[in-house]
């Protein structure tokens, strides 16, 4: 059993010989942890186990013990033929796709939201409002990581025609990355989107939990080792990240607060379509924060260049959001940031957010 115990210490060092043989739900392991073991030992053993026999298992030796009295019947060896999922449009951008002079980074996120989703609805061969798990519950393909690296979106310009093209991959049964690129004659966008199958039971946010897609078969192409994105945010979850390393510099993570405010949500337009806040408005409420730290016309003058987001939960429309400024670095180019939403209703952490912004 040490062996297979060092094949799971290789990606997550913190898991011990006890956590083995004790009840998973009374172990640090999280519901991340579990995805990038479950790969892990597939990986390892040359075959899939379904998500039904998985949720099965009380603790990780079981499920060990079950891979290995299967490892000569391959009983469960997939059979899904796996192709590439990807998509490649034209847009043009008109005035709907503008704000503030710029491109709209609210509109951009938006549609490489609906990107995303499109590439999912190919790979499961549904429509979004067909997701369900075996209970009927919906499943929402909730984004936990967003970043976009793009040229100034001032130097966007109306009618200009951007060509945006399309992949996604998954890493276990419920988790799917997707890297979605934008060229036009003078412009770029690079950005990648992950995002985890959520449900709920009820109309209250607060209480989004992991969905289950024992019952959905995809055909998307599955990566083998865990994508460093999703690393980082596994890492950054259990405050074991101490900074992040980007082209633009190292960002400290920190919980010191510069500056702080309370941030009522607007209902009718950063609540989307099924009730919940829509991923889309975390820059956004985060911009509109950062209006009354910095002077107004000075910060106005500054456009979206690098974003990186971190979701870790929603919040329902009634609540309120609190807004801390964790880090800044400004000079007459570069307005740099590290932010984080909480609900105040239980002072959770929604967000955490590196922004930088250029004149």
């Amino acid at each position: 059993m040490k062996h297979y115990l060092q094949i799971i210490q290789e990606l997550i060092p913190t898991v011990l010989e006890q956590d083995l043989y004790s009840p998973i739900r009374e172990t640090s392991i999280d519901s991340i942890d579990l995805v990038v073991i479950r790969v892990a030992l597939e990986k390892h053993f040359g075959f899939e186990i379904s998500d039904t026999t998985w949720f099965g298992y009380n603790t990780l030796n079981e499920a060990i013990q079950h891979f290995i009295d299967n490892s000569d019947l391959q009983y469960l060896k997939s059979e899904i033929r796996r192709t590439d999922i990807f998509s490649e449009e034209i847009i043009e951008i008109s005035m709907p796709q503008m704000a503030h002079s710029s491109l709209s980074e609210s509109w951009l996120l938006k549609y490489l939201g609906d990107k995303h989703w499109n590439l999912l609805s190919k790979g499961f061969n549904k429509k979004s409002s067909e997701f369900a798990d075996e209970k009927g519950n919906r499943l929402y393909a909730t984004f936990i990581r967003i970043t976009l690296k793009t040229t100034n979106l001032k130097c966007f310009n109306e009618n200009e025609q951007i060509c945006f093209t399309s992949k996604i991959e998954g890493f276990g049964n419920n988790t799917f990355i997707s890297t979605i690129l934008a060229k036009s004659s003078q412009n770029a966008i690079h950005s990648n989107l992950i995002t985890t199958f959520s449900t709920r039971n009820n109309s209250n946010n607060n209480e989004i939990i992991k969905g289950k897609t024992e019952n959905l078969e995809n055909a998307i192409i599955q990566i083998a080792n865990m994508p460093f994105q999703l690393n980082e945010y596994r890492l950054l979850k259990k405050g074991l990240l101490e900074e992040i390393n980007t082209e633009f510099g190292i960002f400290p993570i920190s919980d010191e607060v510069l500056y702080s405010c309370e941030y009522n949500l607007n209902p009718y337009y950063e609540i989307n379509g099924v009730g919940l806040l829509y991923f889309a408005a975390y820059p956004i409420i985060s911009d509109t924060c950062l209006l009354n730290y910095f002077d107004n016309n000075r910060y106005l003058s500054f456009h979206t260049e690098y974003r990186d987001i971190f979701y870790y939960g929603n919040c329902n429309s009634d609540d309120k959001i609190i807004f801390t400024l964790n880090f800044f670095v400004s000079d007459d180019k570069y307005i740099k940031t590290i932010t984080t939403l909480f609900r105040k209703s239980d002072n959770k952490m929604i967000a955490k957010m590196i922004t930088v912004k250029t004149i």
